[in-house]
């Protein structure tokens, strides 16, 4: 007997392979019908991805975003979605469930189906399972906000992959034998009056060297290697990037930035010589209060004679000398390679490790270094494959380097928008370095973005508090100020601007006083973002403008084009469309990842409807709708769409209505329903609930960017009913952000002529 399973409203029969609600069919595509019926069949536990691969495709090449496009039509066909999960429950890392209770009825009879075979699933530690996913709010939160009419282009999703540019960047790719930081001391965590351990911060400064092109390199490749050393002897030592960002404000008041940063902290300066044959180096450390230690050593190697000073140092200043000799050759290398990535040059760097002989090529750390080039490069894919080599080959058994390379893994996963497996690339790094604050508060950082770009906020806010109070143990004020940065990024995808700039502005601070010119970058494309909701036309110019005066500076193409996408957003707001266009054509093409594809498209179809071209807004928004899949970052899809509606409205082509008709809850599906009612020459009672259904929405989210969206579509219709008195009162809603917004200044004048003529 072919079964019939009932469940709400809905009932699936078997035999007939249809769905019904309330009696009337659903229409399914074959892949929706097989998916919704593994998970029916097997409700009594979660059914694995592969194992739904296998039922709905019938093979096993099949890619995350084939499968989730799947899913989004299943859950779809049963009143369910991914916030929501009432019917289907997403099951962190393996799968699915089914939820809802079920009747089974017999029906007639048929063959028996083949059976999925049901993989046995890998238990996963209890000690890398992540936060369980929190329910969403009702109703959830639209966190997105492109705009009509010239108003703003949400980017602030990508931003998150981009700020961990920042974080693995400044990994010590040398500490595979770190000790766990001890002796702590208490501080004051920023604005919440509760204490934390935290250590005496050593800064190591660029080293001083005579002249010589042979020696070019120890300026910075000696700075690292000591400070590296230090900090594995169990000291806390500053990155190398912020030294550089102290060295560099020696004539202004950077030593006194630094002083506050160190509190009770020592500042390290060393100097190298020749001595005949044989290499010199002498270190000092002073606290700032008047106490000193120093110490020196000697021998014909360079770093044979910086090991032999930094390991007499090291005690005396609290920490224990280690016992370990480097491979100089290898150890001069990747020193010369680090020094040339400390100054953004990164193919250099790759040069002097390509250059390497055969066995040192081989060795972990030189292709761990290699992978950050490929990530500070945007060559994320290849980064992610050295990595992944270094694994299989299992090169990397401390546990320390072993979550260095989880972590790095994770950021080159995230930057490819492998989100799952980025997780538990995470997982596994925050397992390894648990009593390793650098490392910890890294992968902490690094999940904390996954969640965040899946949209499970509370999980996201979590790890980041975390995150800050295990960095915040490690002295190093440039890892607390990238976590503030995430946090107010965070905000700004939430849709809440106002509470994103606080965090902005501290962030933006910090990272100009350390000199910490990719993470100031990013934090200015988000500044832009969070300018534009609030409709601060001007600020958005201004903090889009120090953004682009960095574009040279930074080496992440990615990093590049966002700083050109934040510019053109501010300048098509501000009604400078020819500029705005001469900037999004010099940006060139989005780079890898399907939210990078939508946010780049969502600029393109905005500024070509504000330079009145609705034939190529039209063209664009359907290219990139075809080749991004549904459930893909849902809101930038829904503004999108509203966009691509708008266009058809003004070229008098049919509107998508029938294709999507999942309207969802974000103010562009709301608003999207008032178009499509409008152009259906629905009663006026119909057309002025659905725009007053969105204006409600808008208004409770209280972002003024949407706000304005709504208004700006729904007075144009008043007037357009020639209801001047109601446009009018619309209008007055918005006046405030008249004098800064083009768009809203010209409905300010429409009314006032309509009402005169």
């Amino acid at each position: 007997m072919s079964p019939r399973y009932r469940f709400g409203r809905h009932l699936l029969d078997t035999a007939t392979r249809e769905l019904r609600r309330d009696g009337e069919p659903v229409v399914l595509q074959a892949r929706v019908y097989e998916c919704l019926l593994c998970l029916i069949a097997h409700r009594d536990r979660a059914v694995s991805r592969d194992e739904l691969v296998r039922a709905a495709f019938r093979r096993a090449d099949v890619s995350d975003a084939q499968l989730g496009q799947v899913m989004v039509r299943t859950r779809r066909a049963v009143g369910d979605d991914g916030q929501s999960q009432h019917t289907v429950r997403t099951v962190p890392r393996y799968g699915f469930r089914w939820m809802m209770q079920v009747d089974v009825e017999q029906g007639t009879p048929t063959p028996a189906p083949v059976p999925v075979p049901v993989p046995v699933p890998v238990p996963v530690p209890a000690s890398m399972e992540p936060p369980p996913r929190p329910p969403p709010p009702d109703p959830p939160r639209p966190g997105d906000s492109g705009r009509p009419g010239r108003l703003r282009q949400r980017s602030a999703v990508g931003s998150f992959a981009l700020l961990l540019l920042a974080v693995f960047a400044a990994t010590a790719w040398w500490a595979t034998r770190q000790r766990p930081h001890a002796g702590p001391l208490d501080a004051v965590v920023a604005g919440s009056g509760a204490t934390v351990p935290v250590q005496d911060a050593l800064l190591v400064l660029p080293t001083r060297v005579e002249d010589g092109d042979d020696v070019a390199w120890v300026r910075l490749g000696l700075m690292d290697y000591l400070g590296d050393r230090l900090r594995r002897s169990g000291l806390v030592v500053l990155s190398s990037e912020s030294a550089l960002a102290a060295d560099a404000r020696e004539g202004g008041d950077g030593p006194a930035q630094f002083r506050a940063m160190l509190g009770r902290g020592w500042r390290v300066e060393s100097a190298v010589a020749r001595n005949g044959a044989a290499w010199r180096v002498r270190l000092t450390a002073g606290d700032g209060g008047g106490m000193t230690h120093a110490a020196a050593g000697e021998a014909g190697d360079l770093l044979e004679a910086a090991r032999l000073a930094v390991d007499r140092l090291a005690p005396r200043l609290g920490g224990t000398a280690l016992a370990d000799a480097e491979a100089t050759d290898l150890a001069e290398r990747l020193q010369r390679a680090r020094a040339a990535m400390l100054a953004n040059e990164l193919e250099a760097a790759r040069g002097i490790l390509l250059a390497a002989p055969e066995l040192q090529r081989a060795q972990p750390r030189l292709q761990y270094q290699l992978a950050r080039v490929d990530f500070r490069a945007g060559e994320h894919a290849r980064g992610l494959a050295r990595l992944e080599r270094l694994l299989e080959e299992d090169a990397v058994p401390d546990p320390v380097f072993r979550a260095q390379v989880f972590n790095a893994r994770g950021a080159m996963l995230l930057r490819l928008e492998r989100l799952d497996e980025a997780e538990a690339a995470y997982d596994t790094a925050i397992a390894l370095a648990a009593e390793y604050p650098a490392e910890l508060g890294q992968a902490l950082s690094g999940r904390a973005v996954v969640y965040a770009m899946d949209e499970r906020f509370d999980a996201a806010l979590a790890d980041f508090g975390r995150a800050r109070v295990t960095l915040q143990r490690t002295g190093d004020a440039l890892a607390v100020a990238r976590v503030d940065a995430n946090m107010g990024i965070l905000e700004a995808d939430r849709g809440r601007p106002a509470q994103a700039l606080a965090f902005l502005d501290e962030a933006e601070q910090a990272f100009s006083a350390m000199g910490a010119v990719n993470e100031l970058a990013t934090v200015l494309a988000a500044r832009t973002d969070a300018e534009l909701g609030l409709l601060r036309v001007e600020q958005a110019l201004a903090a889009s403008g120090r953004g682009l005066a960095l574009r040279d500076r930074v080496a992440d193409p990615a990093q590049a084009r966002a700083l050109l996408q934040a510019r053109a957003g501010a300048l098509r707001v501000a009604g400078r469309l020819d500029e705005a266009a001469d900037i999004l054509a010099s940006r060139g093409p989005p780079g890898p990842g399907l939210t990078l594809q939508l946010e780049a498209a969502r600029h393109e179809v905005a500024l070509a409807l504000d330079r009145e071209r609705p034939d190529e807004a039209l063209a664009l928004a359907d290219a990139a709708l075809a080749a991004v899949p549904v459930g893909v970052h849902p809101e930038a899809r829904a503004w999108l769409l509203l966009r691509r509606e708008q266009a058809a409205l003004r070229l008098d082509r049919p509107v998508r209505m029938a294709a999507e008709a999942d309207l969802g809850a974000f103010v562009p599906d709301r608003l999207r329903r008032a178009l499509g009612v409008q152009q259906a020459g629905r009663p006026a009672a119909e057309v002025d609930a659905a725009f007053a259904d969105a204006l409600s929405l808008a208004e409770r989210e209280g972002v003024p960017s949407d706000i304005a969206d709504v208004v700006l579509a729904y007075a144009d219709w008043l007037l357009k009913q020639e209801r001047q008195a109601e446009a009018a009162a619309l209008a007055g809603r918005v006046a405030i952000w008249a004098p800064a917004v083009p768009s809203l200044a010209e409905l300010q004048v429409r009314v006032a002529a309509a009402i005169a003529g």
